[in-house]
């Protein structure tokens, strides 16, 4: 080494020399300052006044060591280093010292220390946030058992009501029975469409799907609400538009219905307008939809919160109009899963335009399924329902008495020959005894449970070489881990209670030989 490295050494670097058994030859002044000593204080010291835990017989073997230390100054002050331990040989290989270059990596030490400190912190912040989403979500999943088990019973009598003969007087009663069960559907599904969608529990089912279909769809659910209060309701859509589109066909049709909703909701008198064309904004999506009403309008200053959960233009609205304000929380969050945007216009006494855009491919494959019983709100709405002369052997397993003897009500007029159980162990010796062809199982009773009974009934039809009975799960909670525990535990198919007399025909209906199913 010449003399100008050395010089740049010596300047740039904490230097110190040591004996071979480890006491101080010499230091260079970055080392006496960096450790707070005059070299006269450390001169023949060992090296444990500095480290007190190095092995420093390593080093007489004629290894190098480099590490990260931590070192204790004069001042009895802990400070970081990385050092490198060198042995320096004479002519006939042997070591006469040892050099170590020093370099302070306090400050690092302590940003790295701290960093990790902040990633602890966030962990356990993000765990205890799981932790609360958690609880929130088995709370919505109790509360939705708990209100959706009597609900089931309430619809469903209600239903069964409607279709025998009324009066004048008792067919009003009854069509408030079922308005206010269609608002306390719509407010719990509401609820666990924003907790899904804030878990992450909302995945989009990609398929090729007819737009028009969709739109037939929106107004054949909503026209006659809008008939009813005097409205007309416009659909406009682009001529050159193309007719199929790959995406998530029963989220769209979600979103439109939460949309045209409001706008019935909020408007007395005039139109709604549904407009469907290409996307020519600089916002992200290939297609533009727009509801525009003449209705109450929504002042400048609530635009940017009316898109907030659980928000409406004020405490007066909600008082006058009901509703929880989730609809257009949800909906913003499944246009941004679209890869589009939402926004609104809007003025005061005269009406609002709410638009969204959405990335939709256009195709050319026409094929498309019917919607799945797992997905959205829309179930088994492609399959015929009315009642067919087959006598097929169904079971229904339920702990609740209401719930079998609505099941009971429901299947009445039919041709099947239908049995009850009341617990899952009773399922599972009527199994034993013969063989069903359709299983209604509710999953969640005491005792053994519908997920336990599945099980088993799967295990006793192998074991005897029989063809498997059609499991269909019944219950209250509409979470898709719900879903997947039932397919999972043997199920082929998931119904969210409260299930409607429509929905478990053509749940029934679905298993039937196509020629029989085909009025």
């Amino acid at each position: 080494m010449n003399d100008s490295v050395f010089e740049a050494l010596l300047n740039s670097h904490a230097l110190v020399e040591f004996s071979v058994k480890g006491h101080i030859l010499w230091a260079n002044q970055n080392f006496l300052k960096l450790m707070g000593y005059e070299f006269d204080e450390i001169a023949g010291s060992p090296h444990s006044i500095f480290l007190s835990d190095f092995d420093w017989a390593d080093l007489t073997t004629g290894r190098p060591q480099t590490g990260e230390f931590r070192c204790t100054t004069k001042s009895n002050e802990n400070i970081w280093v990385h050092g490198s331990y060198s042995p320096v040989k004479d002519e006939n290989n042997n070591i006469i010292k040892i050099l170590m270059i020093v370099i302070d990596i306090t400050e690092k030490k302590q940003l790295a220390e701290n960093l990790e400190r902040k990633n602890r912190e966030l962990q356990f912040a993000a765990s205890k946030a799981s932790a609360a989403t958690y609880a929130k979500s088995s709370f919505l999943a109790n509360m939705s058992h708990e209100i959706r088990t009597p609900l089931n019973s309430i619809i469903g009598i209600t239903d069964t009501l409607a279709e025998t003969s009324l009066d004048e007087r008792q067919s009003s009663f009854v069509e408030i029975l079922q308005r206010a069960n269609h608002q306390l559907m719509t407010i719990i599904n509401d609820i666990l469409d924003l907790t899904k969608v804030e878990s992450g529990e909302i995945h989009l089912n990609l398929a090729p799907f007819d737009l028009q279909k969709v739109i037939d769809d929106v107004v054949s659910v909503l026209g006659f609400r809008a008939k009813e209060k005097g409205l007309q309701l416009h659909v406009a859509v682009d001529p050159e538009l193309d007719s199929y589109f790959i995406g998530d066909c029963d989220r769209l049709r979600q979103i439109l219905i939460n949309l045209l909703s409001n706008s019935i909701k909020f408007t007395h008198q005039g139109s709604i307008t549904l407009k469907i064309g290409k996307n020519t904004t600089t916002r992200p999506g290939n297609l533009l939809f727009r509801i525009s009403d003449s209705g109450i309008g929504i002042p400048r200053h609530m635009y940017k919160d009316i898109f907030r959960a659980f928000t409406q233009a004020d405490t007066a609205t909600t008082r006058r109009y009901g509703g929880t304000g989730l609809g257009l929380s949800i909906s913003q969050k499944m246009v941004e899963m679209m890869n589009g945007q939402i926004w609104l216009e809007s003025e005061i006494g005269t009406g609002s335009v709410f638009s969204f855009t959405a990335t939709m491919p256009e195709t050319t494959e026409r094929t498309t399924s019917i919607h799945n019983p797992m997905q959205g709100r829309f179930q088994l709405t492609d399959i015929n329902h009315r009642f067919i002369d087959s006598n097929m052997k169904i079971l229904v397993v339920d702990d609740v008495d209401d719930n079998r003897n609505l099941f009971g009500i429901y299947l009445q007029s039919s041709q099947h020959d239908v049995h009850y159980a009341e617990s899952g162990i009773d399922a599972l010796r009527l199994v034993e005894q013969t063989s069903f062809d359709i299983i209604f199982m509710d999953v969640q009773m005491p005792g053994m449970d519908g997920y336990e009974a599945t099980r088993l009934i799967r295990e006793l039809e192998k074991a005897q070489n029989r063809q498997p009975a059609k499991i269909l799960a019944c219950t209250a909670n509409a979470f898709t881990e719900d879903v997947a525990k039932s397919m999972d535990a043997g199920c082929d198919m998931h119904l969210s209670k409260p299930i409607r007399k429509d929905t478990l025909l053509k749940a029934i209906n679905s298993y039937l030989p196509p020629a029989e199913s085909t009025l």
